[in-house]
């Protein structure tokens, strides 16, 4: 049973090391540089694992130097998603006037459209890397804050939180010292579900048109093959391949992910 919930997390893991090292270390992936041009449209080679695109850059290499923009962009979002909806799940689980705000603010946002608002407001406000960062936190902390608001109604109503009370220990002490602990699998497990959604949402905005052009995405390569003809001249890899590392590294953030939701109902009076 152990090696079962554990498998997931070292499938995940080996993935994103391949990832991370790719954003980090291209050199060792690729002799080319990003910019080294060639022929354009040639077929898979020795020389060109993936071929060449329509301006004569590696495919390759393109794909290896998309990885740091696209984990950037995925991770950077997520952890602003994290930080908006931990803290306003936290105002939310209290009562009083604030408290009704927050959960007000929760419930309007989770009827707004978040595909069709980010396409609209990228449209006006442009596609840089940290404008496509802040849309997608703005529109993407709801779940981590119903999550971590339903996680602290729970807590409160433990006994070891009603002795704090009653033992005299104050707001800040019971939250520093039982609140914020249990809460940690909670908030680690939406932050990688919340990387895995900001990677696809950012692919999905930048494979529209409206990712940032001058330092591609696996999303933008995407955009650039349907554009510039690639199905027409039997590109396959060039279509296919960022597509499919865009799949691989949302899965090594799901795995990872559902190690910790196994953990996320445990309960520490510590």
């Amino acid at each position: 049973m152990k090696t079962k919930k554990i498998f997931p997390l070292i499938l995940g893991l080996t993935l994103l090391v391949v990832f991370v090292l790719m954003a980090l270390f291209p050199s060792i992936f690729t002799e080319y540089g990003q910019k080294d041009m060639f022929a354009p449209w040639q077929s898979p080679s020795y020389d060109h694992l993936l071929g060449t695109n329509a301006l004569g850059y590696d495919v390759f290499t393109e794909l290896i130097y998309g990885a740091e923009e696209t984990l950037l962009i995925g991770t950077a979002s997520s952890v602003l998603t994290l930080v908006l909806g931990a803290v306003i799940g936290i105002l939310a689980a209290g009562k009083g006037p604030v408290s009704s705000l927050f959960n007000g603010l929760i419930n309007v946002f989770v009827l707004i459209p978040r595909l069709i608002s980010l396409i609209v407001l990228s449209g006006f406000l442009g596609g840089s890397k940290w404008q496509l960062i802040a849309l997608i936190a703005a529109f993407s902390w709801v779940g981590t804050a119903r999550n971590v608001r339903a996680k602290v109604i729970s807590l409160k109503s433990q006994p070891f939180i009603e002795n704090c009370t009653i033992q005299g220990f104050s707001k800040a002490h019971t939250a520093i010292y039982h609140l914020l602990p249990n809460l940690s699998d909670v908030l680690l497990s939406r932050f990688l579900l919340g990387v895995n959604s900001c990677i696809m949402m950012e692919s999905t905005l930048s494979f529209l048109g409206f990712g940032n052009l001058y330092y591609p995405t696996w999303g933008t390569m995407i955009n650039f093959a349907y554009k510039r003809g690639a199905f027409i001249r039997r590109a396959y890899a060039y279509l296919l391949t960022p597509g499919l590392c865009i799949m691989l590294l949302s899965l090594s953030f799901y795995f990872i992910s559902l190690y910790f939701e196994s953990r996320s109902d445990t309960i520490s009076e510590v």
